[in-house]
């Protein structure tokens, strides 16, 4: 009796790592950049590039936040960033609506995933 159900329990387990790698390996996940994310998936990933801008954020502030800081700051984001993340008040550019993943949009004050 025991032993049928650690047979059982082992069987039981290792069905789902084998059962997600054949749906995987098989084709069957939806890779289509049409396709709607796949469950646990925007969860999972936003974890995982949380979990890593913590573990790479710099402890101390290297370039104090002056005015002309700020201000050259603002400037290379209008000439290298803006074409994706968007400025204030502005509709989005061809390039940003025409890229997969949709890009977190910087110029309303908070990173929006």
């Amino acid at each position: 009796m025991k032993l049928g159900f650690v047979i059982g329990l082992i069987v039981g387990v290792l069905l789902i790592p084998v059962g997600a790698y054949l749906y995987f390996a098989g084709g069957y996940a939806p890779v289509a950049t049409s396709a709607p994310p796949m469950p646990f998936e925007k969860m999972l990933a936003s974890k995982a590039l949380d979990a890593r801008l913590q573990k790479e954020m710099p402890k101390d502030v290297p370039i104090k936040p002056t005015e002309a800081n700020l201000m050259a700051g603002a400037v290379l984001y209008k000439e290298q960033c803006a074409v994706c993340h968007g400025l204030p008040g502005a509709s989005k550019t061809a390039i940003a609506a025409g890229m997969f993943r949709i890009l977190p949009s910087f110029s309303r004050g908070r990173c929006d995933r």
